[in-house]
């Protein structure tokens, strides 16, 4: 969908328009739903997570500015659920000792040690073993290494310490690296 196809939809959504709904949302729903599976365990509670979006994004389509795109503004409206969605399951407590944890971080891969572990991982494995991870591990994470927030905001957003966002990144990088081992992928 092109961008003057989306400014089109975008302003018949603002008249109540059930078609152009209806078009956004078959249009932008699959990438939803990819994004919600970041941030759950289950496909059930990511597609009341892009539910609930949904329902946000086009109750809201009259504040939207054409600025970015329209599918960036419909992820963050997403992510935004996912937090909220995770803020009410909580049932573990985060933990703030970010002094116990061994501040060495594992080391990054070069190119040619990216390029070997990209053929031994899909897509659809590396989902599976981050969605293995605890939850507060998963959620810090994906915020900080997919959506690219910082540790201050993640702290903002998860309402826990930036330290604790810190370590809990660090132990969720420890443990992902643990699970490939376990499922046989090399490590470097």
């Amino acid at each position: 969908m092109n961008k003057q196809e989306q400014g089109k939809l975008v302003k018949a959504c603002k008249k109540n328009d059930r078609y152009a709904m209806e078009k956004i949302y078959n249009t932008f729903m699959p990438r939803m739903l990819a994004v919600s599976l970041r941030y759950c365990k289950n496909r059930s509670d990511a597609e009341d997570i892009v539910q609930e979006a949904f329902i946000k994004v086009f109750k809201s389509i009259k504040k939207y500015k054409d600025q970015g795109t329209l599918g960036s503004w419909i992820e963050r409206i997403v992510i935004n659920c996912a937090i909220d969605h995770w803020h009410k399951m909580k049932k573990t407590v985060l933990v703030d000792n970010a002094e116990l944890i061994e501040e060495r971080e594992p080391h990054e891969l070069n190119e040619i040690e990216q390029q070997e572990l990209a053929k031994q991982l899909s897509t659809e494995k590396l989902r599976n073993l981050i969605n293995d991870l605890p939850e507060q591990y998963k959620y810090v994470l994906n915020l900080y290494a997919i959506e690219g927030y910082s540790h201050k905001e993640i702290g903002k957003i998860l309402k826990i310490k930036e330290s604790t966002s810190r370590s809990n990144y660090t132990r969720a990088r420890k443990k992902l690296l643990e699970n490939m081992r376990a499922k046989g992928i090399k490590k470097y």
